[in-house]
């Protein structure tokens, strides 16, 4: 059975350049590099600075989680919230760290979930809940969720 995984960006921005991963098979064009990780757009919502605790940036995209069967393809969009410590116990996260973790751990999300047949939701959270525990090895503290409300979160993203 072929896998694979489709990301097409940010939240406010679905872009028309998806993303592609393939996972099983051949790779197909351009050889199945994955999840880019510069579609997790990090911006700060709790600045290292503020009054309040920690220091937090997060990431918004909808990866969409597609399965090829004999009765076609299924897409299920997932949305993926992940929120990363601007510091933990480690030292500092920088953000091209945290696109390039968040990037890898989806890939190998995606390898641990789509063969499990799930339904959409279950296959959503199961996709979650993977990613956020591939994610606490690189980075402790991590939290990847749906979608919350987050006032004063900027989704804008800068063009490539």
């Amino acid at each position: 059975m072929r896998r694979f995984a489709l990301l097409l960006g940010p939240v406010v921005v679905l872009c028309a350049t998806a993303c592609v991963s393939i996972v099983g098979g051949d790779g197909g064009e351009g050889g199945g590099g994955g999840i880019s990780p510069s579609q997790f757009m990090f911006e700060s919502y709790v600045p290292p600075d503020s009054p309040w605790p920690g220091g937090w940036k997060v990431a918004r995209v909808i990866i969409n989680l597609a399965r090829s069967s004999g009765e076609g393809l299924r897409i299920v969009p997932c949305q993926v919230q992940v929120e990363v410590p601007e510091r933990n116990r480690g030292g500092v996260i920088s953000d091209e760290f945290a696109q390039q973790e968040a990037a890898k751990a989806a890939d190998a999300a995606v390898e641990r979930v789509l063969p499990q047949g799930l339904l959409s939701e279950e296959m959503c959270q199961r996709f979650r809940m993977e990613m956020r525990k591939i994610l606490e090895v690189p980075i402790p503290g991590v939290r990847v969720r749906r979608f919350i409300d987050m006032k004063g979160v900027s989704n804008k993203r800068s063009s490539p």
